[in-house]
């Protein structure tokens, strides 16, 4: 035998498994796009650009210029999402302003 059994060899496999998965910003990222229940969803800015009809580099500059515009949220180092409850916010507020006039 080698002087271990197989409940130790799984405990050394999982606390190298442990030791090798990334830091916990790449899950959530990973739930912006899986939706876990009960958690906020996002959009990509291709998909927010596509749901209103415009480039994406015009969701970038509005963002940039004007804070009641729905705000990038950086999820981990190369993920950036748009919350989907700050664009559906944004759209009711752009209808009840086409309403009132």
């Amino acid at each position: 035998m080698h002087g271990y059994d197989r409940k130790d060899a799984h405990q050394m496999f999982s606390g190298l498994l442990r030791a090798a998965l990334p830091p916990s910003p790449v899950t959530l990222a990973v739930f912006a796009n899986s939706e876990p229940p009960g958690s906020e969803r996002f959009i990509t800015d291709k998909q927010l650009a596509g749901r209103w009809g415009v480039d994406p580099s015009t969701i970038w500059r509005n963002a940039k210029k004007s804070p009641t515009y729905p705000q990038p949220v950086k999820l981990s180092a190369r993920v950036t999402r748009f919350r989907l409850s700050d664009v559906e916010r944004h759209e009711r507020s752009l209808t009840n302003q086409n309403v009132r006039q």
